[in-house]
């Protein structure tokens, strides 16, 4: 299969991928609220927003964003809009939002800058929301040490009591002070998602590109590593669907939202039979990537792919067939390259260019004579 045909055959990846996850599948255990919430996104035109939108649209529920309107300004434009800035040093950025008196049943929080943000927003709306839902990561977690990470985990220790608006923290350490500020102000109408790796049809551009999917169905030559055993990964609409969940049925807390690990070289071998592909699969140690400043993957520490989420399974997630996520994300990935020239490799992303898989392959066949 050649990069000008590789698209038309990726609808046929919606075919069941039952060795991979097991899923309720179209059994989905939606509450449905036959009067609709009052819901506000802070955000919800960039990434993870849209899918997220668009759910609580097709389940009747009312919208109203708050964002700057910069941001895909051409997205929901039938939704009423709160303009504003929530990184605004004095605060004016958020004057649209004081001087209204609306209630909302919940408000959405996707916010991944400084906490700062997070608490100005909280501040205004504990009074005037039912839940806060905040879209966090398993990153929050200290130690990844241990297979099966639930919620009970210890959170990173944080540097000081507060972050200024421009914060100087990594993203895990920014998200940490965020929840521990949403804990503290609205203690009983918290629910943090915490993600692993969100995948799915954002309808912006990405740096971050399916890798895996599009190598398989361009059809040439992938290197991977052979020594990573378990994948684990988000999918954007079951959270999206879970949330919606979560706040027509006032259910808080934190959750671990994500697939079941599920074994990686079942997951690749997968998607290389509904594809029809003819790609040659390389399947190389670790070390060896390595040693050649080749890093796809990471192998360490022992939980990274392996996080419990039964949890969120017993509260009312229902992942979908697995199948699904990798249609959408090669639609995506269509959308966005529409001619299939996205080059991998840039140093930002856990990827190598062709040249760069070329040698690789050349060396490993070398060791291995």
């Amino acid at each position: 299969m050649n990069r000008r045909t590789f698209i038309k055959t990726a609808s046929a990846i919606s075919a069941t991928v039952s060795p991979i996850v097991s899923s309720h599948g179209d059994n989905h255990q939606r509450v449905r609220n036959k009067q609709g919430a009052n819901v506000l996104v802070l955000g919800g035109t960039g990434f993870f927003g849209p899918v997220l939108v668009n759910e609580l649209i097709n389940q009747g529920h009312t919208v109203t964003l708050f964002n700057r309107g910069k941001t895909n300004p051409h997205l929901f434009p039938d939704l009423p809009r709160i303009v504003g800035d929530r990184e605004s040093v004095d605060g004016r950025g958020l004057s649209n939002l004081i001087n209204g008196d609306q209630h909302w049943d919940w408000v959405v929080d996707t916010w991944q800058g400084s906490s700062k943000a997070v608490q100005d927003t909280a501040n205004l709306l504990a009074n005037r929301v039912d839940q806060y839902q905040y879209v966090s990561t398993v990153s929050v977690y200290d130690k990844w040490d241990r297979i099966g990470i639930d919620e009970s985990e210890p959170l990173n220790p944080l540097p000081g009591n507060s972050e200024p608006i421009v914060s100087p923290n990594r993203y895990a350490i920014r998200k940490t002070f965020s929840e521990q500020i949403l804990q503290r102000i609205m203690p009983d109408k918290t629910v943090f998602f915490r993600s692993h790796g969100m995948r799915g049809f954002p309808s912006t551009a990405s740096r971050h590109e399916p890798y895996w999917q599009v190598k398989v169905a361009r059809g040439e030559h992938l290197v991977l590593p052979s020594d990573i055993v378990h994948y684990q990964v988000t999918d954007m609409v079951s959270l999206a669907r879970f949330m919606v969940h979560c706040g027509i049925s006032k259910i808080n807390g934190p959750f671990n939202v994500a697939y079941p690990p599920f074994l990686f070289r079942d997951f690749i071998e997968e998607i290389v039979s509904e594809l029809k592909s003819e790609v040659k699969l390389h399947w190389i140690p670790q070390e060896f990537l390595l040693e050649h400043n080749v890093t796809l993957m990471r192998a360490t520490p022992p939980g990274r792919y392996r996080f419990s989420v039964q949890r969120a399974i017993d509260a009312g997630l229902v992942n979908r067939p697995l199948s699904e996520l990798l249609d959408d994300q090669l639609k995506g990935y269509k959308a966005r390259n529409p001619n299939d020239d996205f080059v991998f490799g840039k140093p930002e992303t856990a990827t190598i260019s062709a040249i760069k898989e070329q040698e690789i392959i050349e060396k490993w066949s070398n060791k291995r004579a």
